[in-house]
């Protein structure tokens, strides 16, 4: 749901270019080419984001030392990638680190088996944080411009 979040919100910010932006999900123990969680599309046909063409990747897949940024849901996922990979640390964090947005957990916990409204619980938390985070994001891109 993040990844579909964060491009649906790249696209709607006029301030923000599309092409500028490469966003990917890739779960630490997922399996390759799974289809969304029924219950996920759900939640998500709700406002509109269509995750019919979602396939899941596997972490492994990815070259990070390419990527800019990894952010991870959990401080569990972020320990795990830094462990593997230690010369990456400065590059990962989790979207609450990120986003600066006080609650009361720390991480966002993956809805997985639990019910409907847990999945909307869980895009409406992805949601603001992601938006906290293109603030920050759009304030350093203007400091970066002066």
């Amino acid at each position: 749901m993040a990844e579909y979040l964060f491009k649906d919100l790249i696209k709607n910010n006029k301030e923000f270019k599309e092409e500028n932006w490469e966003v990917f999900s890739a779960g630490i123990s997922a399996v390759k080419g799974a289809e969304a969680h029924d219950k996920a599309k759900f939640v998500m046909e709700e406002i509109n984001i269509d995750l019919s063409d979602h396939s899941s990747h596997n972490i492994d897949e990815i070259e990070l030392k390419k990527e800019d940024i990894i952010i991870t849901m959990t401080r569990k996922h972020s320990r795990a990638l830094v462990l593997r990979h230690p010369d990456l640390a400065d590059k990962i964090f989790t979207l609450k680190e990120l986003s600066g947005l006080e609650t009361e957990s720390k991480d966002i916990q993956d809805p997985f088996g639990l019910s409907k409204e847990f999945y909307r619980e869980t895009r409406e938390e992805i949601k603001e944080n992601l938006k906290k985070l293109l603030k920050k994001l759009k304030n350093i891109e203007l400091i970066e411009k002066d």
